[in-house]
């Protein structure tokens, strides 16, 4: 393949992928509101479930009603901007270099296949998260409650003032370890269960295949990422005063609220994890289809 066809493959990829994750993330938005407000909610309340200010923990379903009856519908869309933007730059860079960096690092045989997959896969989140992590932590921002914030430029404005530019990259770490937790199980587990579901159900490479692979593959991903989701949620909205390290701001969830702690915001994440999944995978093979590029 020559230098040019290669470029242009690596922009398929690119592009293709974006496009697939800023369709999931706007399908799936008013689920990433409700996870980020659950999450934040839980630094509020001890291991018993009362918070400290007053008042009961809420669940997923009471958490949306409070806050449309409150903030209106529309709040179920905040940081929907920086969402599409993140989707075409984190989406596009963490999807799109899997396939050139699974290629890259060759071997095709069974018994290593899948460490090579899952090796790909954390390159290509944790280069992704770490270069767009401000995105991500003004999407974050503009998604909690009562944030003084209309635009990104004000969230922007706000973090360089009070913390200087690196203010930016606050919780990249716990972002970079998502992310590539993330990616390496996303698309691992995509392409192994896609192998199972043809060979346990007989269909082909077809779109019922990629349907029930990519559910299958959604519950995996969420229970991986779901700790390190959450203290990257923390470590955004706090900053880098509060929380020194990852570390740090996990030992502060596990004294604060044990270790299911952990797991806060479960059910809405993997209530958005699940279809955004399923988006994704069954955009990006249509996609790539109709680009000319191989099947995932």
């Amino acid at each position: 393949m020559t230098a040019k066809k290669k470029s242009q493959s690596l922009l398929k990829e690119l592009t293709t992928s974006g496009i697939s994750v800023s369709a999931a993330n706007i399908v799936t938005l008013p689920l990433d509101v409700l996870k980020v407000r659950l999450q934040l909610q839980a630094a509020s309340f001890s291991s018993r479930g009362k918070e400290r200010s007053g008042g009961q923990a809420r669940g997923l379903i009471a958490t949306g009603a409070n806050l449309i009856r409150q903030e209106g519908f529309l709040a179920l869309y905040s940081g929907l901007v920086p969402a599409i933007g993140r989707g075409l730059t984190y989406g596009g860079i963490r999807l799109g270099t899997y396939s050139p960096l699974k290629r890259a690092l060759g071997g095709d045989e069974e018994h290593i296949s899948l460490l090579r997959n899952l090796v790909a896969g954390s390159i290509a989140g944790g280069v992704a998260a770490a270069v767009t992590n401000p995105l991500d932590l003004v999407k974050t921002r503009l998604q909690s409650k009562d944030n003084p914030y209309k635009t990104i430029g004000q969230v922007v404005s706000a973090v360089m003032k009070d913390e200087g530019v690196a203010g930016l990259w606050a919780g990249t770490m716990p972002s970079v370890l998502r992310a590539a937790a993330l990616t390496a199980t996303q698309c691992a587990s995509y392409d192994q269960a896609k192998q199972w579901w043809m060979r346990t159900t007989g269909m082909g490479d077809s779109f019922s295949t990629h349907f029930g692979a990519s559910m299958v593959t959604g519950l995996a991903t969420t229970t991986v990422t779901a700790p390190v989701d959450l203290i990257k949620t923390r470590m955004f909205m706090s900053g880098r005063r509060k929380y020194g390290s990852v570390a740090q701001c996990a030992v502060i969830i596990v004294k604060e609220d044990g270790p299911f702690g952990l797991l806060k915001g479960w059910s809405a994440q993997y209530m958005r994890l699940g279809p955004q999944t399923t988006v994704i995978f069954v955009v990006m093979e249509q996609l790539r289809r109709r680009s000319g590029l191989d099947a995932l």
